[in-house]
């Protein structure tokens, strides 16, 4: 078993986290997180998911500004001579903390219902 991808995937999502923080100027992405990538087998495209100290309602605009600033992204990521060829950067918004908060407070209101 080959693990070139999952050790890519973690030094790219490792770079990105590090663009973000240490290097992109824009204030409004100050707050994103990547959460994951997935790198597709052929190395052509690259999942990354982000997640946002806000809204999910805003998720979509900060799609647009993530995919705005993917140039630079593939920049920092060429820069460090991972791959040969930089795959396509394809945001997408990571519901998974949302998705928690809704089952725990589903817990909570069978629990209450239960001792009720």
């Amino acid at each position: 078993m080959s693990y070139r991808i999952p050790r890519l995937e973690k030094e790219i999502l490792r770079i990105l986290n590090n663009a973000l923080v240490n290097k992109i100027n824009d204030q409004r992405l100050q707050w994103v997180t990547i959460t994951d990538v997935e790198l597709t087998p052929d190395l052509q495209l690259a999942k990354i998911y982000f997640s946002k100290l806000s809204d999910e309602e805003e998720s979509g605009q900060y799609a647009q500004l993530l995919t705005k600033a993917s140039g630079f992204l593939k920049r920092e990521i060429a820069g460090t001579h991972i791959l040969r060829r930089m795959p396509e950067l394809r945001f997408i918004y990571d519901d998974t903390e949302n998705r928690a908060r809704n089952i725990e407070s589903l817990i909570d209101t069978l629990s209450d219902e239960k001792e009720s």
